[in-house]
Protein backbone atom coordinates (compact mmCIF):
# COMPACT_ATOMS: atom_id res chain seq x y z
CA UNK A 1 0.00 0.00 0.00
CA UNK A 2 1.18 3.47 -0.90
CA UNK A 3 1.75 6.41 1.33
CA UNK A 4 -0.99 7.94 -0.35
CA UNK A 5 -3.14 5.02 -0.11
CA UNK A 6 -2.76 4.85 3.48
CA UNK A 7 -3.41 8.43 4.00
CA UNK A 8 -7.00 7.95 1.87
CA UNK A 9 -7.65 5.05 4.54
CA UNK A 10 -7.35 7.38 7.64
CA UNK A 11 -9.45 9.73 6.54
CA UNK A 12 -11.85 7.33 4.98
CA UNK A 13 -11.87 6.14 8.37
CA UNK A 14 -12.08 9.58 10.31
CA UNK A 15 -14.92 10.98 7.73
CA UNK A 16 -17.25 7.68 7.77
CA UNK A 17 -16.64 7.66 11.47
CA UNK A 18 -17.64 11.53 11.30
CA UNK A 19 -20.76 11.16 9.43
CA UNK A 20 -22.23 8.14 10.98
CA UNK A 21 -21.81 9.96 14.49
CA UNK A 22 -23.47 12.57 13.71
CA UNK A 23 -25.99 10.68 11.88
CA UNK A 24 -26.62 8.63 14.77
CA UNK A 25 -24.74 9.04 17.46
CA UNK A 26 -21.87 7.59 19.23
CA UNK A 27 -22.99 4.78 21.04
CA UNK A 28 -25.07 3.39 18.18
CA UNK A 29 -21.90 2.85 15.68
CA UNK A 30 -19.59 0.52 15.90
CA UNK A 31 -16.38 -0.15 14.18
CA UNK A 32 -17.95 -2.63 11.64
CA UNK A 33 -20.52 -0.34 10.32
CA UNK A 34 -17.38 2.18 10.11
CA UNK A 35 -15.33 -0.44 8.28
CA UNK A 36 -18.13 -0.94 5.66
CA UNK A 37 -18.71 2.88 5.29
CA UNK A 38 -15.40 3.74 4.88
CA UNK A 39 -14.34 0.23 2.65
CA UNK A 40 -11.71 -0.62 4.91
CA UNK A 41 -10.90 -3.89 6.70
CA UNK A 42 -11.41 -3.42 10.09
CA UNK A 43 -8.72 -4.36 11.23
CA UNK A 44 -7.43 -0.30 9.62
CA UNK A 45 -9.45 1.47 12.39
CA UNK A 46 -7.13 -0.34 15.24
CA UNK A 47 -3.85 0.26 12.90
CA UNK A 48 -4.66 3.83 12.62
CA UNK A 49 -6.59 5.00 15.91
CA UNK A 50 -6.56 2.17 18.09
CA UNK A 51 -10.36 2.08 19.45
CA UNK A 52 -13.50 3.60 18.39
CA UNK A 53 -12.93 6.46 20.96
CA UNK A 54 -9.36 7.38 19.86
CA UNK A 55 -11.60 8.56 16.89
CA UNK A 56 -14.06 10.61 17.99
CA UNK A 57 -11.16 11.77 20.48
CA UNK A 58 -9.09 13.15 17.27
CA UNK A 59 -12.52 14.58 16.28
CA UNK A 60 -13.46 16.56 19.41
CA UNK A 61 -10.15 17.72 19.01
CA UNK A 62 -10.07 19.12 15.67
CA UNK A 63 -13.23 20.52 16.20
CA UNK A 64 -12.46 22.46 19.44
CA UNK A 65 -8.76 23.72 18.21
CA UNK A 66 -10.92 25.31 14.92
CA UNK A 67 -13.66 26.25 17.07
CA UNK A 68 -11.33 28.41 19.46
CA UNK A 69 -8.87 29.48 16.67
CA UNK A 70 -12.40 31.83 15.97
CA UNK A 71 -13.13 33.06 19.21
CA UNK A 72 -9.21 33.62 19.88
CA UNK A 73 -9.25 36.71 17.28
CA UNK A 74 -12.40 39.22 18.32
CA UNK A 75 -10.37 42.14 18.18
CA UNK A 76 -8.65 43.42 22.00
CA UNK A 77 -9.33 46.32 24.93
CA UNK A 78 -8.96 49.03 22.38
CA UNK A 79 -12.04 47.30 20.52
CA UNK A 80 -15.38 48.75 20.99
CA UNK A 81 -17.63 46.14 22.88
CA UNK A 82 -20.03 46.13 20.22
CA UNK A 83 -17.63 45.49 17.49
CA UNK A 84 -16.44 42.12 19.55
CA UNK A 85 -20.03 40.80 19.54
CA UNK A 86 -20.27 41.60 16.24
CA UNK A 87 -16.73 39.88 15.26
CA UNK A 88 -17.47 36.50 17.51
CA UNK A 89 -20.74 36.51 16.01
CA UNK A 90 -19.81 36.00 12.85
CA UNK A 91 -17.09 33.89 13.67
CA UNK A 92 -18.72 31.35 15.43
CA UNK A 93 -21.67 31.03 12.39
CA UNK A 94 -18.90 30.65 9.83
CA UNK A 95 -17.53 28.22 11.32
CA UNK A 96 -20.49 26.32 12.32
CA UNK A 97 -21.30 27.10 8.68
CA UNK A 98 -17.94 25.07 7.53
CA UNK A 99 -17.78 22.22 10.06
CA UNK A 100 -21.15 21.71 11.14
CA UNK A 101 -21.69 17.45 11.27
CA UNK A 102 -17.78 18.15 13.29
CA UNK A 103 -19.59 20.44 15.82
CA UNK A 104 -22.41 18.08 16.15
CA UNK A 105 -20.37 15.38 16.81
CA UNK A 106 -17.80 17.14 19.32
CA UNK A 107 -20.52 19.37 21.01
CA UNK A 108 -23.21 16.91 21.87
CA UNK A 109 -21.18 13.66 22.37
CA UNK A 110 -20.40 13.26 26.08
CA UNK A 111 -19.72 9.53 26.89
CA UNK A 112 -19.89 10.20 31.03
CA UNK A 113 -18.60 6.36 31.27
CA UNK A 114 -15.52 7.27 29.35
CA UNK A 115 -13.48 9.54 31.75
CA UNK A 116 -11.12 10.47 29.09
CA UNK A 117 -13.76 12.15 26.57
CA UNK A 118 -14.91 13.93 30.35
CA UNK A 119 -11.79 15.47 30.90
CA UNK A 120 -10.81 16.55 27.48
CA UNK A 121 -14.14 18.54 27.58
CA UNK A 122 -13.01 20.33 30.51
CA UNK A 123 -9.76 20.99 29.41
CA UNK A 124 -11.57 22.59 26.04
CA UNK A 125 -14.36 23.98 28.06
CA UNK A 126 -11.39 25.84 30.60
CA UNK A 127 -10.04 27.22 27.22
CA UNK A 128 -13.10 28.93 25.91
CA UNK A 129 -13.53 30.27 29.73
CA UNK A 130 -10.12 31.89 28.89
CA UNK A 131 -10.82 32.96 25.41
CA UNK A 132 -14.04 35.24 26.13
CA UNK A 133 -13.36 36.28 30.13
CA UNK A 134 -11.75 39.86 28.54
CA UNK A 135 -14.21 40.40 26.72
CA UNK A 136 -17.56 40.24 29.35
CA UNK A 137 -15.05 42.20 31.84
CA UNK A 138 -14.86 44.97 29.00
CA UNK A 139 -18.45 45.24 28.98
CA UNK A 140 -18.95 45.55 33.11
CA UNK A 141 -20.02 42.02 33.85
CA UNK A 142 -18.80 40.53 37.01
CA UNK A 143 -17.41 36.95 36.03
CA UNK A 144 -17.40 36.28 39.65
CA UNK A 145 -21.09 36.01 40.07
CA UNK A 146 -21.49 32.18 39.35
CA UNK A 147 -25.52 32.39 38.49
CA UNK A 148 -25.15 35.18 35.88
CA UNK A 149 -21.61 33.41 34.75
CA UNK A 150 -24.37 29.77 34.42
CA UNK A 151 -26.57 31.92 32.01
CA UNK A 152 -24.05 33.94 30.32
CA UNK A 153 -21.58 31.27 29.56
CA UNK A 154 -22.31 29.35 26.09
CA UNK A 155 -25.25 31.16 25.34
CA UNK A 156 -24.46 31.96 21.78
CA UNK A 157 -23.10 28.65 20.76
CA UNK A 158 -25.66 26.99 21.74
CA UNK A 159 -27.98 29.28 19.81
CA UNK A 160 -26.26 28.93 17.11
CA UNK A 161 -25.54 25.16 17.46
CA UNK A 162 -29.51 24.53 17.42
CA UNK A 163 -29.94 26.64 14.24
CA UNK A 164 -27.69 24.09 12.37
CA UNK A 165 -28.36 20.94 14.27
CA UNK A 166 -32.23 21.90 13.25
CA UNK A 167 -30.67 22.31 9.44
CA UNK A 168 -28.72 18.67 9.39
CA UNK A 169 -31.45 16.81 10.87
CA UNK A 170 -34.32 18.28 8.27
CA UNK A 171 -31.71 17.39 5.50
CA UNK A 172 -31.24 13.80 6.59
CA UNK A 173 -34.99 13.54 7.11
CA UNK A 174 -35.93 14.59 4.19
CA UNK A 175 -33.50 11.67 2.53
CA UNK A 176 -34.97 8.80 4.16
CA UNK A 177 -37.73 6.95 2.45
CA UNK A 178 -39.64 5.63 5.02
CA UNK A 179 -40.45 8.50 7.30
CA UNK A 180 -43.96 8.82 8.01
CA UNK A 181 -46.34 10.58 6.20
CA UNK A 182 -47.33 13.31 8.76
CA UNK A 183 -43.03 13.95 8.97
CA UNK A 184 -42.97 14.43 5.16
CA UNK A 185 -45.91 16.86 5.22
CA UNK A 186 -44.85 18.85 7.51
CA UNK A 187 -41.29 19.43 6.57
CA UNK A 188 -42.62 20.18 2.60
CA UNK A 189 -45.22 22.93 4.17
CA UNK A 190 -42.46 24.70 5.92
CA UNK A 191 -41.34 27.87 4.53
CA UNK A 192 -37.75 27.33 3.65
CA UNK A 193 -35.09 30.13 3.47
CA UNK A 194 -32.33 29.92 1.35
CA UNK A 195 -29.18 29.36 3.85
CA UNK A 196 -26.78 31.75 1.80
CA UNK A 197 -24.11 34.25 2.70
CA UNK A 198 -27.15 36.83 2.68
CA UNK A 199 -28.96 34.87 5.47
CA UNK A 200 -26.10 34.56 7.42
CA UNK A 201 -25.25 38.23 7.35
CA UNK A 202 -28.82 39.22 8.45
CA UNK A 203 -28.37 36.33 11.38
CA UNK A 204 -25.23 36.79 12.50
CA UNK A 205 -26.29 40.74 12.61
CA UNK A 206 -29.44 40.20 14.37
CA UNK A 207 -28.10 37.87 16.61
CA UNK A 208 -25.41 39.78 17.39
CA UNK A 209 -27.55 42.44 18.16
CA UNK A 210 -29.38 40.53 20.62
CA UNK A 211 -26.75 39.26 22.81
CA UNK A 212 -24.85 42.24 23.24
CA UNK A 213 -28.14 44.03 24.50
CA UNK A 214 -28.82 41.80 26.44
CA UNK A 215 -25.51 41.52 28.10
CA UNK A 216 -26.06 45.39 28.46
CA UNK A 217 -29.00 45.03 30.27
CA UNK A 218 -27.53 42.66 32.93
CA UNK A 219 -24.99 45.50 33.62
CA UNK A 220 -27.54 48.20 33.97
CA UNK A 221 -29.63 45.86 36.00
CA UNK A 222 -26.46 45.04 38.20
CA UNK A 223 -25.63 49.11 38.68
CA UNK A 224 -29.43 49.58 39.75
CA UNK A 225 -29.54 50.96 43.56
Amino acid sequence: MTKKEKKDAKQRIYDAALSLFARKGYSAVGCREIAKTANVNISMICYYFGKKVDILKAIINECYDKYYHAVLNIGDENTPPQERVRLIVRKLVEFFRENTGLAMVAFNTLPIDIPEIVDLKIKWMSGKSKATIELYTQLGLDTNDVVKMNVIRGVLTTIILEHFQFRYARKHIMQVTHQSKYIREFLTQEIIPEYNDDFYEQYSEILAELYFHGLNSIVAHNSKP
